[in-house]
Parts: C-alpha cells; structure tokens; sequence
C-alpha cells in the first residue's frame, strides 16, 4: 500500500496502483446513451401509431363522402322514380296509352289512321275514312 498524495488522509489505497483490482464502474446517466434510444424508439413508436390512426381516419372519411354521395344521387333517382309513377298512374297516361298504343277510341269518337304516300295499308279503305264505333 501506497500513501496518497494527500496528507491528510490516511490508509488510502491508489487502485491504479495495485494489480488484480478492478475499477467499478459508476452509472451515469447523462453519458449513458440508453435512455437516448428509448425515448427515440418510444417516439418512432408514437409517430407511427398516430400515421396509421391518421391513415384509417382519412379512408373513412373518404368512405363516408363517397357514401354521401351515393346517398344523395339514390335520393334523386328515388323522386325521378316516385314523380314517374305518379305520371303512369294518372288517367290521363292511361287514356293516352289505350289510344297510341292499342288504338282504342271513346264512345262516339272516330279513329283516324294516317296513310303513308304509295304504301298500301292493311286496314284497306277504312284507314282513309275512319271507322266509327
């Protein structure tokens, strides 16, 4: 055993100075680098997290305008329909329906039928005249 260089303390060994010791080594967190890399990983994390949360909130929101949209357009093509309807159910459409397309007539009425120029009819001379019924 040495003596320190110090005077005033006694029996102090220098452990540079003496062989098969070891120097412990002492924590010291600010020169430690490990809570550096898990506040960077817990923050690579976070970061993560919320882009992926972003993400998904984005695809939804794009979901629920095209739906909304989808919406509306069903609604339009729902009151074209409703309107539609409401027009073939009228007596009126019926009325001209049974004259155009199935040649029918009112009591009393004379049906007219158009001739076309150097065609021949089936209807022969009554489609000239008209037929009363």
């Amino acid at each position: 055993m040495t003596g320190s260089p110090n005077p005033g303390l006694k029996n102090v060994v220098n452990i540079k100075d003496e062989p098969g010791i070891r120097r412990r080594r002492v924590f010291r967190p600010g020169s430690s680098k490990l809570p550096l890399l898990i506040v960077a990983l817990l923050l690579m994390y976070i970061s993560f997290s919320l882009v992926t949360r972003f993400d998904q909130l984005y695809s939804m929101q794009r979901d629920l305008d095209a739906m909304q949209k989808e919406i509306a357009e069903m609604r339009d093509k729902n009151q074209g329909l409703q309107k539609q309807l409401e027009r073939l159910q009228s007596d009126a459409y019926v009325e001209q329906v049974a004259r155009e397309k199935l040649g029918l007539v009112k009591p009393g009425e004379a049906r007219i039928v158009p001739v076309q120029p150097g065609g021949s009819n089936a209807q022969g001379s009554n489609a000239v005249h008209g037929v009363r019924d």
